[in-house]
């Protein structure tokens, strides 16, 4: 079976969702995140998007706090 935890999800979402932004397939975002291909375009969208969602994370960790053990 396919391995499925919570960090593959996220980074398969947010592949697709730049993926869907360029007009281009996961497949092609993936590659050019890994480095096999080279695209300046959407690898700065990639940053961009993963910037952006940390910083709400971080936001939201602040409004709304989480006790650990």
């Amino acid at each position: 079976m396919g391995k499925s935890n919570s960090n593959s999800k996220l980074r398969d979402d947010t592949v697709r969702i730049v993926a869907q932004i360029h007009g281009v397939s996961t497949s092609y975002v993936h590659r050019v995140r890994i480095g096999e291909r080279e695209n300046d375009e959407i690898m700065e969208t990639l940053i961009e998007y993963q910037i952006g969602k940390n910083n709400l994370i971080k936001h939201l960790e602040k409004l709304v706090p989480i006790k650990t053990r």
